[in-house]
């Protein structure tokens, strides 16, 4: 499994590749919202990426904020976006991880 932790709520870049206007985690986000703000745009090793079936979005309190298949990569520049079937009302959403995320990279290889 990919574990991505994203941490507060901030404006995203102008050329955010994803067209987004926000980034990060605020309380009471919805899944897709959690799933938008996760999914890119990271630097990763792309096989590894894909190597992997689920993706999980965490906050730094370790709190799944959504869970999804993963279906894909887009290349952004240098780096990539997630592509996936989001898994909604997946039982793992709002509670702990069982994987605290001890990397201090975003990215992590469960």
């Amino acid at each position: 499994m990919l574990q991505i932790q994203i941490g507060a709520e901030r404006a995203a870049d102008a050329d955010d590749g994803l067209g987004r206007t926000d980034i990060g985690w605020r309380p009471g986000m919805s899944e897709d919202e959690a799933w938008e703000a996760g999914r890119g745009i990271w630097k990763f090793n792309a096989d590894r990426a894909l190597s992997q079936n689920e993706v999980q979005i965490i906050n730094t309190e370790g709190t799944v904020l959504a869970v999804a298949t993963i279906t894909g990569i887009s290349k952004r520049g240098d780096r990539y976006a997630l592509e996936g079937d989001l898994l909604h009302g997946d039982p793992r959403v709002g509670k702990p991880t069982p994987s605290p995320h001890l990397s201090r990279n975003p990215i992590t290889y469960i």
